[in-house]
């Protein structure tokens, strides 16, 4: 009988796909072909789907729709044929079934980047048979210049039915801006979204035989919270069993100082305010501090030298900590679900929850985790939530990645039978033993896992000259032409006192815009007295964070 617990993934908006499109790059680099290998891990079959085309080929491709705006694929149809060639029929058996319309739109070619050229050559190879001459996997790239839109770095291959093109915007069109909750709830009567897309995710609903939940992330500081709180509304009434984890995500680079600067904190107070009705539990993302405000203050990471100014360099971090702090109701074992984890993280109403990252860990190629534990400084994560800290959490999930059983004790380790940590026979069991001890949180649960993060190309070359080719730290420089191939890293998700705070804040920011900005904001779905109920509704639910309540 067939176990997998299957997730749908749901991606609204421009620097949803990027965070996306670094996340399907990860899954698809920890993908192992060998079949005399054992068993990994992870469960890629809860995000992927399995299917033939009609030359009878098995494909494997993610369980996803994603959403943008006209001019966000350019790259897709030439570097991603193959797979489903749209121009011969060679659909995916069952679209011939459905009522599904695809649509080819022809844009200005594009020239590849060095990325993309190197995999057509590599890949040509291989199809003349010819014995591989290049590995894009060990060649280091710099492609901070050439990369403006996610497709720019997109090598996983989708399905057909994957991605829906809003044609009634296009992206970077000024003249005709995309920036308010109200256009994205409109959007949703239009036959893309309320037939197609809804019948796509019916076709991919069916084909489940346990689909757990949903996870939907979306850009929150425009018309895209918009249109997934539409989605939300939708999933609850088809799909009310189900689990959903929401992530609104935000750059820093898409808050510009224009005259509509101030809709950013009320487009994301009423995607917020949705959330908590329509989601189990949701997590604002960001690797800035300001999140819906414009901020110097950003991430900082010991090992990192990202640029927070490039998307494709902070939708990476995000990406990273996505696939980590997932992987405990992801794992072939069964350790965890969607739905426990809700339970867990969000007592008494509180449903936004904070996310944590540190990338790499800081381990050093010759240490071992106790002695690391024992030398480290708490935390040992930094917050990627606008306006939050993980500390006073009352409850916290935390996954470690990357570290094995052989890691635990250094080679001439003498045991102590009177301290704890020395009786401590995995990972997980160490690491949550510290926590205890370390970080005042009432309910941990720790997840621990061999598999290191994939940062092969096209994952940007952001790490530090001291993290060898495994993740670890030297004290001498990696070699100019060597690549990260896998990197540490910590990840959690953190239900925290400081969102009271972020709540409160954000109300605060909404409630100062004039009432006279506000009316092209508002549709025949939203007046002026449900967005006052929306400001109230947030101090309402700020109140839920009450450190007597839940301590």
């Amino acid at each position: 009988m067939n176990s997998t617990r299957e997730i749908i993934t749901l991606q609204f908006g421009h620097y949803s796909n990027f965070i996306g499109s670094h996340f399907w790059n990860l899954q698809e680099a920890s993908f192992n072909y060998d079949e005399n290998c054992e068993p990994q891990e992870i469960c890629n079959d809860v995000l992927y789907r399995e299917g033939v085309n009609m030359k009878g080929e098995v494909t494997y491709t993610p369980r996803m729709l994603c959403v943008d705006l006209k001019n966000s694929y350019y790259q897709l149809p030439d570097v991603h044929g193959g797979l489903y060639d749209l121009e011969s029929s060679d659909l995916d058996e069952e679209l011939l079934d459905s009522s599904t319309k695809i649509q080819t739109i022809r844009e200005e070619l594009v020239p590849h980047n060095e990325y993309f050229a190197d995999l057509a050559k590599q890949e040509q190879f291989i199809d003349n048979g010819v014995e591989e001459k290049l590995n894009v996997t060990e060649k280091v790239y710099n492609l901070d210049n050439d990369v403006k839109i996610w497709s720019d770095f997109l090598k996983a291959r989708f399905h057909p039915r994957t991605i829906t093109s809003i044609d009634e915007y296009k992206h970077n069109d000024t003249s005709n801006l995309f920036n308010n909750f109200a256009q994205g709830m409109a959007l949703w009567d239009s036959y893309k979204m309320k037939e197609i897309w809804t019948d796509n995710l019916r076709l991919y609903a069916e084909e489940c035989d346990y689909l757990q939940g949903f996870h939907i992330s979306m850009d929150s500081l425009n018309g895209f919270g918009g249109l997934a709180c539409k989605s939300l509304e939708y999933l609850k009434d088809e799909y009310s069993n189900k689990n959903i984890i929401a992530m609104p995500v935000m750059s820093n680079n898409y808050i510009i100082g224009d005259e509509n600067s101030e809709l950013y904190a009320v487009n994301t107070s009423l995607l917020f305010s949705s959330l908590f009705e329509h989601s189990n539990m949701f997590v604002p993302l960001s690797t800035s501090d300001g999140g819906w405000v414009k901020s110097q203050k950003h991430l900082s990471l010991d090992y990192l030298c990202y640029k927070n100014e490039l998307d494709y360099h902070s939708s990476a971090i995000l990406a990273s900590a996505i696939d980590t702090f997932t992987l405990g109701y992801r794992s072939r074992s069964d350790c965890g679900s969607m739905k426990t984890e809700c339970t867990r993280l969000t007592p008494l109403g509180r449903k936004a929850v904070s996310a944590s990252i540190q990338l790499p860990l800081g381990f050093e190629s010759k240490s071992n985790l106790l002695d690391f534990l024992q030398e480290s400084k708490l935390p040992l994560w930094q917050p990627i939530s606008p306006r939050c800290i993980t500390e006073m959490s009352v409850a916290q999930t935390v996954v470690l990645r990357g570290i094995n059983e052989k890691m635990l004790y250094s080679n001439n380790f003498i045991r102590d039978s009177k301290n704890p940590s020395h009786h401590c026979t995995s990972v997980s069991a160490m690491l949550k033993l510290y926590l205890s001890f370390c970080d005042n949180v009432r309910m941990t649960e720790v997840y621990a896992f061999d598999s290191s993060l994939e940062t092969i190309a096209p994952f940007p070359n952001i790490f530090s000259q001291y993290v060898n080719q495994h993740g670890f730290l030297e004290s001498t420089y990696r070699s100019a032409t060597s690549v990260v191939a896998k990197c540490t890293a910590i990840s959690g998700l953190h239900n925290s006192n400081s969102t009271r705070d972020m709540l409160i804040e954000l109300q605060t920011d909404s409630s100062k815009v004039k009432c006279s900005k506000l009316s092209h904001v508002f549709n025949y779905e939203i007046d002026l007295m449900d967005y006052k109920e929306t400001l109230e509704n947030l101090l309402v639910l700020s109140d839920n964070y009450s450190t007597n309540d839940c301590l």
